[in-house]
């Protein structure tokens, strides 16, 4: 089993500063996660030999917004679709900047939401990209924390500069420590909940005498320890999803060529059913999978009106789209969608076909704000023309027909 590589970013550090700032990491074994050896330095120390381990990161909980939506929806794509638009008014920055996450589903039905920006989401992860390297889980450190419902009491760690403040299952927030009791009066006037007080043996800090049912815990070696030790994924957020999951690195990666690669594909399928069928498949196999290949082929041709022989025009249908390449066909085409899904959050691509030297493409679009930007982009000299033929709005979004001619 993989050791893993725990690091915690500090607080208040602006993000061109990151790299020289100092960082606590340490390696533990996956299933003694208690036998970590925390250390201090810059990230680059802390990365020397990350290669080839599990990373966890912990990010400032103070730069993460939590809170929590309740929609008529199950699915967590739904609910993240919904989230930012239920979210917008107690949010001060512009939702199309910002990068929603969402926790388990609640018994009440509703869904736990962490919400950072994306300029910090893209700042905490840089200095793993410039190293090749990827983090299986960003935590926001306040859901490190742990949790205790019965009998009803919050969890605090203390530091020098900060106190980081778990109130809820998923829910909490940060504060200077001279501020700590003020904050605990407006959460809690009644003074209803001990507060669980971890306390790492480098705090320097006296909480003894805090005007506040405590119940203090040193014995952590440095406050890494202590987040290490309690942090529980399946009762926290990561927020590498939604754009910044390893699912959709991968769809990025994979999506220009994906047309070409359902053609090969398709290709092999056709010639094993056309010229092998009959040494495995008898009688009524043969016609129903005959059936099934004259089916796939005309929604991949839709122009090819009368089939002889489903073969020599499938063959005849390949060579046309890797041909036409050199003339600015199907794969120039592809480039250029490429780059402006890239270039226009919100899209989506749900379908795409190419005939008579065009890519015909069913969009997802999240607004119409999103396909008027699109027709913007095309507007300034690409190498394809765009022509929308049809947007209709719903309540997921925008289902949108356009069709991608080269110019």
């Amino acid at each position: 089993m993989r050791e893993t590589l725990y690091i915690r970013l500090p607080s208040g550090v602006p993000l061109e500063a990151l790299t020289v700032a100092t960082v606590e990491y340490g390696y533990a074994p996956a299933d003694r996660p208690t036998a970590i050896s925390v250390q201090q330095g810059v990230i680059d120390q802390a990365l020397q030999r990350a290669a080839g381990h599990r990373i966890v990161v912990l990010v400032p909980g103070a730069d993460v917004h939590l809170t929590s939506v309740t929609v008529p929806a199950r699915q967590p794509s739904k609910v993240l679709q919904a989230a930012p638009y239920q979210l917008e008014e107690q949010l001060a920055e512009d939702v199309d900047t910002l990068h929603f996450a969402i926790g388990p589903r609640q018994a009440d039905g509703s869904h736990p939401i962490a919400v950072t920006t994306r300029a910090l989401m893209d700042g905490w992860l840089a200095p793993f990209r410039e190293r090749g390297l990827r983090p299986e889980a960003l935590i926001p450190d306040t859901l490190a924390l742990p949790w205790s419902l019965d009998p009803p009491r919050w969890t605090a760690l203390a530091e020098a500069e900060q106190v980081v403040v778990r109130n809820a299952a998923f829910g909490g927030f940060s504060c200077a420590p001279d501020d700590l009791v003020a904050y605990l009066q407006m959460a809690d006037a009644e003074k209803s909940h001990t507060l669980r007080l971890l306390i790492p043996s480098k705090a320097g800090l006296d909480y003894s005498r805090i005007d506040w049912p405590v119940e203090l815990l040193p014995g952590y070696s440095a406050s890494l320890d202590a987040f290490v030790r309690h942090l529980d994924q399946a009762h926290s957020i990561n927020l590498l999803q939604g754009g910044y999951s390893q699912r959709q690195d991968l769809e990025r990666y994979w999506k220009p060529w994906r047309a070409a690669a359902s053609l090969a594909a398709i290709t092999l399928l056709l010639g094993a059913s056309v010229y092998g069928i009959e040494t495995w498949r008898l009688g009524r196999d043969v016609q129903v999978q005959d059936d099934a290949n004259l089916a796939r082929f005309q929604t991949l041709f839709p122009s090819e009106t009368r089939i002889v022989d489903i073969q020599v025009q499938l063959d005849q249908q390949i060579k046309a789209i890797k041909g036409s390449s050199a003339q600015g066909g199907v794969f120039p085409l592809l480039e250029v969608l490429t780059q402006a899904v890239s270039a226009n959050q919100g899209l989506r691509v749900q379908n795409i076909q190419f005939r008579d030297g065009a890519l015909f493409l069913a969009l997802r679009a999240s607004d119409l704000q999103v396909v008027e930007r699109l027709r913007e982009w095309f507007a300034s000299q690409r190498a394809a023309a765009l022509e929308v033929q049809s947007a209709d709005a719903g309540s997921e979004g925008v289902q949108v027909r356009v069709k991608l001619s080269p110019v």
